[in-house]
């Protein structure tokens, strides 16, 4: 098996409340294109925990804040 090499990562940022989970731009050596990844920090696999943990320590710049998405509220009750 071979190993996932990463190549550079930028724009981190939380997508819970928790903070285990953060998602961040990466360049792989096995794919063309940059593309978002979700590092977890309880993921079953080495290197989403390792980017993780790399993504926490800051190493790819400061980790964006989570923020909740808006609330949709009801639309009226109207009768026609």
């Amino acid at each position: 098996m071979s190993s996932i090499i990463l190549e550079s990562a930028h724009s981190p940022r939380y997508i819970n409340e928790e903070g285990d989970y953060i998602i961040l731009v990466c360049k792989f050596a096995h794919l063309s294109e940059e593309l978002e990844f979700g590092a977890y920090s309880k993921d079953t696999e080495a290197h989403g925990r390792d980017i993780y943990n790399r993504a926490k320590a800051e190493e790819f710049g400061p980790v964006e804040p989570y923020v909740a998405p808006p609330t949709v509220s009801e639309p009226p009750n109207v009768l026609a």
